[in-house]
């Protein structure tokens, strides 16, 4: 089918595993999918994130016949960009490159946040590649954690994947005595080919993604191997304090509602188990699943969604 002629807009949700947008018709429904590689913003700089994310979209308009004439608003969640500034130089620089004037960028858990409570009170805890926790109560947006994979995001696959990796150098430098090879490096070398060896230079030279080592604790704890269920414990331990952290500063007098965001929290693991088994015993908060996708979210935000912007209050930390 082409949808040449038809007007449409855009929802995209931007981490650094993958970049998901969606085009949606102007009453709202979701016409096509697409999933593409993420673009790290931190590494990749405004100018080269541009470039790859608007080939992207005009890659997926090719494909479906939509011509970028008819593009009523383009909003992207971006994980990464957390000072305005950033997200206002992108703004720019994608209005030049697409042409599209309503364009917003904006965070990742912005959009999430809106689309899972679609402007209501509401807390959403996201951990994927990185975590971080956005509630909003009282017309105030307050975050906790998100401070980055190198002196924060707890309770996140990169975390998890680093934790191990440390294990993982120590058990190496023990191999003398114990002459034995772990569980955790058995996996490492059969999943990665990571060896005592060669570990600095597919981790530093190869640009080894150290997120990809979290199933593998994943499935270690799940099979009861001591460190991993350390991990594991840690985690979650991590990620509930967000959620407390979060009730001692919002102060909500009724009970809110919390989804979880993120591939490590929304699929089915020992992780996920644990941290809902957790947030259950708290009296504060109500477990629910999101409305909808942080894309879906970000479609909502460009097509009626920006007094919600103009009322809201971000609270700095």
């Amino acid at each position: 089918m082409n949808f040449f002629g038809t007007n449409f807009y855009i929802g995209a949700d931007s981490g650094g595993t993958k970049f998901e947008m969606i085009i949606v018709s102007e009453s709202g429904r979701i016409i096509k999918k697409f999933k593409f590689k993420g673009i790290h913003y931190s590494v990749s700089g405004p100018v080269s994130y541009c470039d790859h994310i608007t080939d992207y979209i005009f890659t997926a308009l090719k494909k479906t016949g939509f011509d970028i004439n008819n593009c009523k608003g383009l909003c992207i969640g971006l994980a990464g960009a957390r000072e305005d500034s950033d997200r206002k130089k992108l703004q720019n620089l994608f209005r030049k490159k697409t042409g599209i004037k309503n364009t917003l960028i904006t965070t990742d858990a912005l959009t999430a946040l809106y689309g899972a409570f679609e402007g209501r009170n509401g807390i959403i805890l996201i951990s994927g590649t990185g975590s971080v926790l956005y509630g909003y109560y009282d017309n105030k947006i307050h975050r906790v954690g998100g401070w980055g994979r190198i002196i924060g995001d707890e309770g996140s696959g990169y975390w998890i994947g680093r934790k191990a990796l440390n294990i993982a150098v120590k058990e190496y430098d023990s191999f003398k005595i114990t002459k034995k090879e772990s569980e955790l490096a058995e996996l490492l070398r059969l999943k990665f080919g990571i060896t005592r060896l060669n570990l600095n230079d597919r981790i530093f030279k190869n640009n080894f993604e150290i997120q990809k080592v979290t199933p593998l604790v994943l499935e270690l704890a799940a099979k009861k191997s001591g460190v991993c269920m350390n991990i594991i414990s840690e985690a979650v331990s991590d990620l509930m304090y967000h959620i407390n952290s979060y009730l001692k500063i919002a102060e909500p007098k009724n009970v809110i509602q919390i989804s979880l965001i993120g591939s490590l929290v929304e699929n089915e693991n020992i992780l996920s188990r644990n941290l809902k088994k957790e947030i259950m015993k708290l009296k504060k908060v109500k477990l629910v699943e999101k409305k909808h996708s942080p894309a879906y979210g970000a479609f909502l935000l460009i097509s009626g969604g920006k007094k919600f912007l103009k009322n809201i209050k971000i609270e700095k930390n």
